[in-house]
């Protein structure tokens, strides 16, 4: 078996055992919304909360933009 398969086999076990997959994420969520959070008030600290909120949605969104346009990996045929 290899790695693929092997964590693809430990995910379903993982989601199969877990009834609420919102809550169980949550925490990631909020870590990772913060890290924009935190780098807009570093950048602008003087800003409303509400501006801030605005400008880390934006630069999450231009990452996760970035992201889907990197090449994709092919599967490699073993």
């Amino acid at each position: 078996m290899n790695h693929s398969t092997a964590g693809r086999i430990g995910a379903h076990v993982r989601w199969g055992r877990t009834p609420d997959r919102r809550a169980a994420t949550e925490p990631a969520r909020k870590a990772a919304a913060s890290r924009w959070v935190a780098e807009v008030r570093a950048e602008f600290p003087d800003l409303d909360d509400a501006t801030v909120q605005l400008l880390a949605d934006s630069r999450r969104r231009a990452h996760m933009t970035r992201i889907a346009r990197l090449p994709r990996r092919r599967k490699s045929a073993a």
